[in-house]
C-alpha cells in the first residue's frame, strides 16, 4: 500500500512538473515576444528617421525601454506632421500604441524581476506564484504583493504583444510607402 502511495505521489509530482514546464515556456515566450516588440520599435525608428541605421541603432542601444518608447512617440509625431498624416501632438493613435507598449514594459519588468513558486489551484490547474523582488528603500520595505499567474493570463498578454507587433509593422510599412511611393 505504501509503495503504491509513493508511486502515485511520484506520478502526480512528475505530472505537475511537466505542467509547470509549459508555464515556464510560456513565461519565456512572453519575454521573447517583448524583445520582438523592442526590436520592431527600433526598426520603425530607423525607418522614419531615414538616417544611417547604425546611428539610430547606436543611439537607441543607450536608451532604456521606456525612453525608447517616449522618443519614438515624439519622433513619430514629428514624422506625421512633416508628411501630412496628422497635425496633432502627440499623434493620437500612435501615442495610444506607445502607452500600451509602456504598460507591457512595466509588466515585463515585474515578471523578470520576481521569484516564482509552483502552484496548483483548487481546480488542479498548474500555475505560478510570483513574488516581486523590488525594494522600496524610502519606506525600508521590500514589496511583497505577489500574484498567481494562470496560463490564460500570460496567453492574453502574449496575444496583446502580437497585436502590438502587427500595429508596429503597419506603421513601418506605411513609412516605406511614403519613402517609396508607387509610380
Amino acid at each position: 500500500m505504501r509503495l503504491r502511495l509513493i508511486c502515485t505521489a511520484f506520478n502526480f509530482t512528475l505530472e505537475l512538473i511537466m505542467n509547470h514546464e509549459a508555464l515556464h515556456s510560456q513565461l519565456g515566450r512572453f519575454v521573447l515576444t517583448f524583445q520582438a516588440v523592442e526590436a520592431a520599435m527600433v526598426e520603425l525608428t530607423v525607418r522614419i528617421v531615414d538616417a544611417d541605421p547604425e546611428y539610430v541603432a547606436t543611439l537607441t542601444t543607450e536608451l532604456d525601454f521606456n525612453a525608447k518608447a517616449r522618443a519614438l512617440d515624439v519622433i513619430y509625431t514629428r514624422y506625421a506632421q512633416i508628411h501630412g498624416l496628422s497635425n496633432e501632438a502627440p499623434h493620437p493613435d500612435f501615442h495610444k500604441l506607445m502607452t500600451r507598449i509602456q504598460k507591457l514594459a512595466t509588466r515585463r519588468n515585474d515578471l523578470v524581476h520576481s521569484f516564482y513558486n509552483l502552484l496548483i489551484t483548487v481546480d488542479g490547474e498548474a500555475a505560478l506564484a510570483r513574488t516581486p523582488t523590488r525594494l522600496k528603500p524610502s519606506e525600508g520595505l521590500r514589496e511583497q504583493d505577489g500574484e498567481d499567474i494562470l496560463p490564460a493570463k500570460l496567453s492574453d498578454e502574449i496575444s496583446e504583444m502580437s497585436l502590438i507587433l502587427q500595429e508596429l509593422e503597419k506603421y513601418r510599412l506605411h513609412a516605406i510607402d511614403i519613402s517609396y511611393p508607387a509610380k
